[in-house]
Order: C-alpha cells, then sequence, then structure tokens
C-alpha cells in the first residue's frame, strides 16, 4: 500500500519540538498538527510560531500533514460558538496555506444534549447542519485547501453513511472530505465494509485507534484491505493510544497491521 502511517503531533508530546523528533526517529515522515503547539492554539500562531514550525519539520525531513482544528465541535444551536468556530476556520485554512497543509480537519457540530453514542438525532438535525456548513463550505472553495469531516461519539454523525448524507448536501464539492472514523462507526454498529462504500471517494485521512476499543483488529485489516483495493494513497493517522510510548506503539502496530493486509 502506497500510504503513510501519522500520528498526531500533541498526542505524540505537547512539546512540539520533541513531538517531531521522536516520530521522525520512528520514520514517519507526514504528522497532523494539532493544539498545543508550544502551549499556543493552532489557529493563534503568529508569523514567527509558523516559520518556527516549518524549521522544527524542515530539520527532521517530516512535512505537514492535516491540520486538526476544533471547528464544527460544539453545539450547533448556540450562535455565539458556531460563529466563533466560523473565525477559526478562517484563520485555520490560512494557517494551512502557510504551512503547505492541504487539508484542516472540522466536525459536524454536537446536538444540544448530546451523550456518546446516544439516539441517533441525524434525521432531526441535518438540514441544519447543511445550513450552518453550506456558507463555510462555499468560502473555503477557492483556497485550495480541503475541509476532511471527522466524526465522534458525541457528534450528530455517527457514521460514515450519515457524512454521506451530510456532503452529498452540501453538493459534494471536490474540496470536502472525510476521516474514515472507523472506531466510532463500529461503536455505532456500522461495520467498516458497510460503511466504507458510503465514503470511499471521499477518505483524506484514517484514524486508527487501539484495536479492541471499538474496531478490533480484524474490522482494521478489512478495511485496510479495502483501503488496499482502491489505491488509496493517503495517511493512516494513530489517534488516542495515549503519549508518547503508547503512540510508538500504535505506529509499529499499524505496521505490523500493513504488513498482514493481502
Amino acid at each position: 500500500m502506497l500510504v503513510q502511517i501519522s500520528y498526531i503531533t500533541a498526542e505524540m508530546n505537547e512539546d512540539f519540538t520533541r513531538a517531531v523528533e521522536v516520530g521522525a526517529r520512528a520514520d514517519v515522515e507526514v504528522v497532523s498538527l494539532r493544539s498545543p503547539v508550544w502551549d499556543c492554539d493552532l489557529e493563534n500562531l503568529e508569523r514567527d510560531d509558523i516559520r518556527r514550525v516549518l524549521d522544527v519539520l524542515n530539520a527532521q525531513g517530516m512535512r505537514p500533514g492535516m491540520l486538526l482544528s476544533p471547528v464544527g465541535k460544539c453545539t450547533i444551536t448556540d450562535d455565539d460558538k458556531v460563529a466563533r468556530s466560523g473565525e477559526k476556520l478562517k484563520r485555520t485554512v490560512e494557517l494551512a496555506r502557510q504551512l503547505g497543509s492541504d487539508s484542516v480537519r472540522v466536525f459536524p457540530f454536537k446536538s444540544p444534549d448530546s451523550m456518546p453514542l446516544g439516539p441517533s438525532q441525524f434525521d432531526e438535525y441535518v438540514p441544519q447542519i447543511i445550513d450552518r456548513w453550506g456558507p463555510w463550505v462555499e468560502w473555503a472553495a477557492g483556497s485550495g485547501v480541503n475541509l476532511c469531516f471527522e466524526w465522534v461519539t458525541r457528534t450528530i454523525v455517527l457514521t460514515s453513511k450519515e457524512i454521506r448524507c451530510v456532503i452529498d448536501g452540501l453538493g459534494a464539492p471536490d474540496h470536502v472530505g472525510a476521516i474514515w472514523e472507523i472506531d466510532v462507526c463500529a461503536q455505532a454498529g456500522e461495520d467498516p465494509t458497510e460503511g466504507y462504500e458510503h465514503i470511499r471517494t471521499l477518505i483524506r485521512d484514517v484514524h486508527i485507534k487501539r484495536f479492541g476499543a471499538g474496531a478490533t483488529e480484524e474490522q482494521y485489516l478489512s478495511a485496510l484491505t479495502l483501503l488496499q483495493r482502491d489505491g488509496y494513497e493517503g495517511p493512516l493517522t494513530i489517534e488516542h493510544w495515549g503519549a508518547e510510548e503508547e503512540t510508538l506503539e500504535g505506529i509499529a502496530a499499524v505496521r505490523g497491521l500493513l504488513g498482514a493486509v493481502r
């Protein structure tokens, strides 16, 4: 598979320099950036900070992957928080351009009474998700940066099928894609082989959590087999394994899983 294993800087180590150095020693070449970066929120990095980030990456022969913003990870009915998300999106897209990243992670909102994997509220809120995201998607169209939806156990969207409905509702523009959240889908009752068909042309990254926490090792292997079949060349990003030692464990585990793909 022509993929690259990736990880999240702030999970490896909150010291950005250390996070990059450790990943480079593990032969990783692309890394997802998430707050904090030297005690600063990602979207608030200034010119000197950006230069420093690039210097650290270049020194280790690494490049920036997706910028993991919190945009849309707020209550959909809270107008103030939604407005602040829109401002963060603009700053993060501009930051991506300055860093040479082509993608920004975003979320499809939470409901006012969100609970982890609670009863589905998708049908109730999907028109509002599309209404909220429509202007932002249109604004980002000429930026050269992809907006990639991630979903978690508290977002309104919980499955690949649902995120496909959202993206289709937004007109399925080329600059909008998805992070395949295999673990969350599995917890919500969607098997990877079922969910994959809904988003296989939209996948820009794949998050891989600890095997068995939600998705099993066998389900991840099935997912990677499907990706190989279709020639996926994007990153596989270690997420939520733990801190430095655990993240390195995750990198090794995914390399082992790739070796088992047939």
